[in-house]
């Protein structure tokens, strides 16, 4: 007897009717599979549509170069912003800024300040990751170091301005002042602060702060050609300026 027309022992079915009405579901079954298959795939396209949306919002777009003046600006509004208490830069995804400049960097300003800890840069001109290059010292002095690592930033980096930020209550100038013999390095830091003495208008402290951020400016100006250069050219402003620790703000000299 041909096999499509035995009978089953255990039930008494026909299994050429068993499976005629089983195979046609296969094809059910795969359709059902692919089906899942695609939905799971496009909602998975979907969430990393999603995923990298999100990272692209946190990322801030990348600022142009433009000029000297616009670098300025863009400190001076993020000081603004620092005084009204609306920072923009906490807004920002950090890992991915971190990730973005792990390989380089690319500053739109340099900033020469003193190491003092209550003059926190970036926050101040409410900047993030890779937006300034900073350089502090102890009475934002000039020296020698100091000059090579703002020439890195304007001659690598291609920063279109650079601050010398003196700041209020500086004990480095304080101490230059005074002019006394105390332990360890202090008084090296004499020297470069004396033209600050000499010049100043009035001894009054606050205006030989001022004229201190206006001489180290002249300094980095004179004696700098990679800093001469860009600033003859038109690519690089130097400008001094000072902060005053108890109100926040940030004032051009």
């Amino acid at each position: 007897m041909p096999t499509s027309h035995k009978h089953s022992f255990l039930c008494g079915c026909d299994t050429t009717q068993h499976v005629a009405h089983a195979e046609p579901a296969r094809p059910a079954r795969r359709r059902f599979v692919g089906l899942s298959l695609a939905v799971s795939a496009a909602g998975g396209l979907g969430l990393g549509a999603m995923h990298a949306q999100v990272h692209a919002n946190a990322m801030p777009a990348p600022l142009p170069a433009g000029t000297p003046d616009e670098a300025l600006a863009k400190l001076m509004a993020g000081n603004a912003r620092y005084l009204k208490l609306e920072l923009t830069s906490f807004q920002q995804d950090y890992e991915v800024l971190r990730t973005h400049t792990s390989e380089s960097q690319s500053p739109f300003a340099a900033i020469l300040a003193c190491s003092d800890s209550r003059v926190p840069v970036e926050l101040i001109f409410d900047q993030s990751i890779g937006r300034i290059f900073t350089v502090r010292v102890a009475g934002n002095v000039a020296a020698s170091p100091v000059i090579a690592s703002l020439e890195y930033a304007v001659e690598a980096l291609k920063v279109r301005a650079l601050m010398v930020l003196g700041h209020s209550q500086c004990g480095a100038v304080k101490a230059a002042i005074a002019n006394k013999d105390v332990p360890g390095q202090v008084t090296a830091l004499y020297p470069y602060m004396r033209p600050a003495l000499v010049n100043s208008p009035t001894p009054e402290y606050r205006a030989v702060v001022m004229q201190n951020a206006i001489e180290q400016a002249k300094v980095l100006s004179a004696s700098s050609p990679v800093i001469s250069h860009r600033i003859r050219t038109g690519e690089l402003k130097v400008r001094a300026a000072i902060y005053d620790v108890e109100t926040g703000k940030v004032e051009l000299l």
